[in-house]
């Protein structure tokens, strides 16, 4: 009788035991998602030298696009960690993000390449953070529409783009003449060699080039 007294407070005790174990697992499996974006928060807040109260908004706006993209909160917060990391200031980390994600959902690629590309041309550009939709629409109005991508794009922007707006090409101007040499084969890099060759004869064209251009 007393081994068998024995046995039962055994199992009883391992079944205790069990069971706490198992809701210390769900527990933390339950809490694993908010220490994940918190950590996340942490490592922005370190990069883009925010104050708390700037961490604070940044944390809110994260927590929103969390809730209104198909993007989690933690990779919004990772979207704005690359933007910290470009150089964007906190403000502009703010308002770049919408139109980065959206971009990112439309292109299918990671936030890394998304960010790196969209903040090369906003730089490029010399346009405000708050331009960022802007930037996400005409990519995105481009590479659904000709024979290039979101990184081809990207490539021969990085060539382009500041000789165009040295010359006031526009953006959309630009982008849209990457996406005819796109159709004609020219992608990439050598569209970005192309199209900086093209700007700058136009800028200074001698014999009769400037005679044709002249009566244009």
């Amino acid at each position: 009788r007393n081994a068998a007294a024995l046995q039962a407070q055994q199992g009883a005790v391992l079944g205790a035991a069990a069971g706490t174990a198992g809701m210390a697992a769900a527990l933390g499996a339950s809490l694993s998602p908010a220490v994940s974006f918190e950590a996340a928060m942490a490592k922005v807040g370190a990069v883009a030298r925010a104050t708390d109260e700037q961490l604070a908004a940044m944390t809110a706006t994260a927590r929103e696009l969390g809730a209104s993209t198909r993007f989690s909160a933690s990779q919004a917060a990772a979207g704005m960690e690359f933007l910290a990391m470009a150089g964007f200031e906190t403000l502009q980390v703010i308002d770049a993000m919408p139109g980065m994600l959206q971009l990112a959902a439309a292109s299918g690629s990671d936030l890394g390449t998304t960010a790196d590309i969209a903040s090369n041309l906003l730089s490029g550009f010399g346009l405000d953070a708050a331009e960022m939709g802007r930037v996400g629409d005409v990519l995105t109005k481009t590479f659904t529409s000709s024979n290039v991508n979101l990184r081809m794009l990207g490539e021969t922007m990085k060539f382009a783009a500041p000789v165009a707006a040295e010359m006031g090409v526009s953006l959309e101007q630009t982008a849209a003449m990457a996406g005819l040499l796109g159709d004609a084969g020219i992608q990439g890099s050598m569209a970005g060699t192309a199209l900086r060759a093209i700007l700058n004869r136009l800028s200074a064209p001698t014999g009769a080039a400037a005679a044709a251009l002249k009566n244009l």
